[in-house]
């Protein structure tokens, strides 16, 4: 089976695939993975949860945004595999035209999502990713390109290092948009603020393109937010797994030809 593994800045999710799938996922922290030693450990946890061994792994299919841990799977996969990960890159995506300046600077979660974006949806759509940062990215019969803004997590952090006395708050959406006490005033211009930020954006998206797209969003804020949006119409949480597993798939299609 394919391990699939998302390295984001705050987290990184692995998820055993079946047809392109996650059928069993994890998450941990990205600071605790620094040696291929302790990857090792981390996925002894979570074979012996989902009651898998070692060798029931066939290959890793990786999509990090954080390049100073990325020797940490090649290394892993050297020791423990004999073999080396894949790693999702733009350069390797021949069946999407990527109609921006420097592709190379688009981050693999990106790609993973597009990929996994146009396999559900095949065009018209736009991919709202609530991460360390929120990305927005735009698929016509093509790839547009998109916006980034801080997410959620990122911006109340922000307040709370750049201030005296703001304190550091839960990343929830409070009761009402209007703040009694310094937690649901930040509560509220944060989380709340962030939803029309995105509804906003789109908005302009379907002016600049005058057509309506289809909205779905994924990753950790994502469901909270899009019940506030009037813009996202579908919460995918798999999408970024999905999206790695279509390009393993496809990539060894593309090569086997």
């Amino acid at each position: 089976m394919l391990l699939a593994i998302d390295v984001g800045n705050t987290n990184v999710v692995m998820g055993f695939m079946k047809n392109n799938k996650p059928f069993s996922t994890w998450r941990i922290n990205t600071k605790n993975i620094s040696t291929e030693d302790e990857l090792s450990v981390h996925l002894k946890n979570f074979l012996d949860f989902s009651g898998y061994r070692f060798s029931d792994i066939e290959d890793l299919c990786v999509a990090s945004v954080v390049p100073s841990i990325n020797d940490v799977f090649k290394y892993y996969g050297k020791k423990y595999m004999n073999k080396n990960p894949v790693f999702v890159k733009v350069k390797d995506v021949n069946w999407i035209n990527w109609n921006v300046w420097t592709p190379n600077e688009i981050g693999a979660d990106r790609i993973a999502n597009v990929i996994g974006a146009k396999e559900l949806y095949r065009k018209d759509v736009i991919i709202v990713d609530f991460g360390t940062a929120v990305t927005i990215d735009i698929l016509t019969d093509q790839y547009e390109g998109g916006t980034i803004l801080p997410g959620p997590r990122t911006a109340i952090q922000s307040l709370f290092t750049s201030t005296a006395k703001l304190p550091s708050v839960e990343a929830r959406v409070p009761d009402s948009p209007v703040g009694k006490d310094t937690v649901t005033n930040i509560q509220s211009g944060v989380m709340i603020g962030t939803m029309f930020a995105i509804d906003g954006l789109i908005s302009l998206f379907e002016e600049e393109f005058t057509k309506t797209f289809k909205v779905i969003s994924t990753g950790g804020y994502g469901q909270d937010i899009s019940k506030m949006s009037t813009k996202i119409g579908e919460y995918v949480p798999d999408l970024t797994l999905q999206g790695i597993s279509l390009f393993y798939s496809k990539k060894d299609e593309n090569s086997s030809r």
